[in-house]
């Protein structure tokens, strides 16, 4: 089961570096006339990729949890929480604002705090990997 998670999360930390160095960044260039249509044909189809990979994360992470409770586990769990917390309460938002208008320091505001979640991930790869 740790072996599957680890794959998981080195996909996962894959796709968050192409996110972070990109994609994101492109949106900056990307003209307003187009950017509506452009976000949101982004946003869809990365959920596609990205959604069934964080939930699967999350069922695996859960089940480890409940049945082997130990303290790596229960950090690797916390880590995992902070980086839902920061995509729902943080990257979330800010793709429902720019979704209607593009508003370039939004997008740098998204582009800065995805940080966290980047390195959430790597950080919580090679815990994983250390144990």
């Amino acid at each position: 089961m740790n072996e599957v998670l680890l794959i998981i999360n080195a996909i996962l930390i894959g796709i968050i570096l192409v996110t972070q160095i990109v994609s994101y960044p492109l949106l900056l260039v990307v003209k307003e006339s187009n950017f509506r249509n452009y976000h949101t044909i982004y946003t869809k189809r990365i959920s596609i990729v990205v959604l069934p990979l964080m939930l699967s994360e999350l069922f695996i992470t859960t089940y480890i949890l409940i049945f082997d409770p130990n303290p790596n586990h229960v950090f690797a769990a916390l880590m995992l929480l902070f980086i839902w917390l920061s995509t729902f309460f943080i990257q979330v938002p800010i793709h429902n604002i720019i979704s209607k208008s593009k508003s370039t320091k939004l997008i740098k505001k998204l582009i800065i705090s995805n940080w966290l979640r980047t390195s959430l991930w790597i950080i919580k790869f090679f815990f994983l990997i250390s144990l």
